[in-house]
């Protein structure tokens, strides 16, 4: 994780969230609360950095570990059909990567409280699979037997549910034993993947098992909108916000952000270009600017499907960086237009009231930006941008017998334009997700 790139600059508010965790640790006070946003904000970033940050911080009179820190991926383990096991789970195998990782020079602090926490956590899975599934696993073989014991099937429901309730009442009484040494934190990630009815069902989990216990600090990676959806297909017309503040106690909002470090982020495909030393500045403001209000998620799409057909059509041969301009240009107008004919972004007119039309007005901002005549005729200076808005009027010539702009440009580009031909025909095959 130490090697990723903070492409949306979160550092600011990755900071908040460490000192808000801070600040419940030193009270030991138990919480859950949620980082809301949209899909594709980019939470799970946000929160393996948190992960990290927290990971190293020591006590000062013990050199050990703070805090106890799982991350209890909803999406990974939604094979369990029961969210307590697969909670515990998950917090087991964090357990085990953490004492794959002892060296000789950990502190005896860390190997013996992680130990335990280890220990702590298998009784806790034993007793869950006992009681949820109504028998011990070592004598499976002996309950089958017992199958038709009719006695045994009458009261099986009650006793599944009385077990079930003894095991997420041992799980709270083992999970306090932990939680008197360190903070334990815990990171709820990727519940918006899951299916309604499991989500719901997670939330209910976390608090049957954590609810009320002290220094335990729940975090839920969550999408307001798409949970609420969740939880009226289950229950119907009820009042969402009373119904969740059963289980989160407040949230902290994670707008999309925006990026100014394409260059860092997809090296990869910027490597194919060359000139990009002399533009990198100027090609990462203009794409900040036209995938403004795009999430992360989407903006990495419109990247890979760029490299993508780059790679099939370029046969090794390397192009003016100002193709990597147009490419990126091009596929985002290409999603956010649609249906609409992407031709509108060189000729004088735009679409009212959408998204493609926010972005045609910042292209329009770079193409009124060009020096004109008399005659309104364009002049493209020698950069990537305007040789990408230059490439754009070329490929679409959207002049007829109306108002249209002309652009002049001082040397030839058939042999880029015969590239980006074939470009604009790959990508009519190669569809978006």
């Amino acid at each position: 994780m130490g090697n990723k790139i903070d492409v949306l600059d979160r550092e600011e508010f990755i900071n908040k969230l460490k000192l808000l965790v801070e600040m419940l640790a030193n009270k030991k006070q138990g919480c859950c609360f949620g980082i809301d946003g949209a899909w594709g904000s980019g939470k799970s970033f946000v929160l393996e950095m948190l992960e990290e940050r927290l990971r190293e911080m020591q006590l000062e009179e013990t050199a050990d570990n703070k805090y106890f820190v799982f991350h209890y991926d909803c999406w990974k383990y939604d094979y369990y059909e029961e969210p307590a096991i697969a909670i515990i789970s998950a917090m087991q195998d964090v357990a085990k990567e953490e004492i794959s990782l002892f060296t000789e020079s950990t502190s005896q602090n860390i190997k013996l409280a992680w130990r335990t926490v280890e220990t702590t956590l298998g009784k806790i899975a034993g007793e869950f699979c006992k009681n949820k599934i109504g028998v011990d696993l070592v004598d499976i073989a002996k309950d089958v037997l017992k199958e038709n014991d009719e006695q045994k099937d009458s009261n099986k429901e009650f006793d599944k549910l009385y077990g079930f309730k003894r095991a997420l009442q041992s799980a709270r009484e083992n999970i306090q034993e932990i939680a008197k040494n360190k903070t334990v934190v815990i990171v709820v990630d990727e519940l918006d993947r899951c299916l309604p009815t499991y989500s719901i069902k997670v939330l209910e989990r976390l608090h049957h098992i954590f609810v009320d216990i002290d220094n335990v600090i729940i975090i839920v990676s969550m999408d307001k909108s798409q949970l609420e959806h969740s939880i009226k297909e289950i229950y119907g017309d009820i009042e969402v916000d009373k119904y969740l503040r059963k289980f989160i106690s407040f949230k902290v909002n994670l707008a999309y952000g925006s990026s100014n470090r394409h260059s860092q982020k997809y090296a990869t495909y910027f490597s194919l270009f060359k000139n990009i030393e002399e533009e990198k500045e100027r090609i990462d403001y203009f794409l900040t600017d036209i995938l403004l209000g795009i999430d992360i998620r989407t903006q990495e799409r419109i990247f890979n499907k760029a490299e993508l057909i780059h790679n099939i059509i370029c046969c090794g041969k390397v192009y003016d960086c100002s193709i990597l301009t147009f490419e990126i240009l091009y596929l985002t107008a290409i999603l956010l237009a649609k249906s609409k004919d992407v031709a509108v972004l060189v000729s004088g007119y735009s679409y009212n009231g959408s998204a493609f039309s926010f972005f045609f007005n910042k292209i329009k901002k770079y193409r009124n930006g060009m020096r004109k005549d008399s005659q309104e005729i364009c002049y493209v200076k020698d950069n990537c941008i305007e040789k990408a808005i230059y490439y754009l009027a070329n490929l679409y010539n959207p002049c007829n017998d109306g108002y249209c702009l002309k652009y002049y440009y001082n040397r030839p580009v058939d042999d880029e334009l015969d590239f980006l031909e074939r470009f604009k025909e790959f990508t009519d095959i190669i569809e978006f997700d």
